[in-house]
């Protein structure tokens, strides 16, 4: 599914061009890094959809994978916690969690619907090769500057530095051969870029910017050639 990786690569390099990575550039003191209590919100909630998904998951193919990742993550919110408490980002008028942003908020209903509603192999297009690319790229960005700003302490950061690079491919070799413009392919490439979306407008809105979703990225990949005969029946996101 090298494909599909590269098809996420692509949304993930969109990503790394939009308002919060530039942002990164500017920052020069800790209480520059507003946007963590909006991590804590979105660390809580993703962690809950991915329990959610093992325990709502019937495909024994998956239920291995799901719980693996589930248990991987269980504590991260916690460990979150710890390091804000540690540096200040729960101090003074920072006491009280700051309210989830609105495209936070979306993100995290995507996220939990996807785990209720949507095929295994479609939460792993959403919450692993997407949500897990996108979380590789926001840790390698954050980490050199967390430990310019000598804060960079605790296991949270660590930990993310050491999975999401194996969190993102996890389930793939259960897919089988997908082409790229067969309806499933094509299903997935939907699937990426409403996922791409959602994340971009999340890390915008943690730097108080807003922005479009993303257009559907050009398809290099040939038309899948079909038997004669053969109904197409295009998958739909529900």
């Amino acid at each position: 599914m090298d494909w599909l990786l590269d098809h996420a690569e692509r949304y993930r390099s969109l990503i790394r061009s939009g308002p919060f990575f530039q942002s990164l550039t500017r920052v020069e003191r800790p209480s520059d890094l507003k946007w963590a209590h909006q991590l804590l919100h979105q660390s809580r909630e993703f962690t809950q959809a991915l329990c959610l998904r093992y325990s709502l998951c019937n495909d024994k193919r998956y239920q291995g994978i799901f719980a693996e990742h589930a248990v991987e993550e269980a504590d991260h919110p916690d460990q979150l916690l710890v390091w804000m408490e540690k540096h200040g980002f729960l101090d003074g008028p920072n006491a009280e969690i700051a309210p989830a942003t609105p495209e936070t908020l979306n993100n995290l209903a995507f996220c939990c619907r996807s785990a209720v509603r949507e095929s295994p192999d479609v939460q792993i297009v959403a919450l692993n090769v997407l949500s897990e690319g996108v979380a590789l790229d926001f840790y390698t960005a954050v980490i050199p500057l967390l430990s310019r700003l000598d804060i960079l302490t605790g296991r949270y950061w660590k930990v993310h530095r050491e999975v999401d690079a194996h969190h993102l491919q996890m389930g793939l070799d259960r897919f089988g051969d997908v082409a790229p413009n067969s309806p499933t392919g094509l299903h997935y490439q939907r699937v990426l870029q409403h996922s791409a979306s959602m994340y971009h407008q999340m890390l915008s809105s943690w730097v108080g910017e807003r922005v479009e979703p993303f257009a559907a990225l050009r398809n290099d990949h040939p038309p899948t050639r079909m038997a004669r005969g053969t109904r197409l029946v295009t998958a739909v996101t529900g």
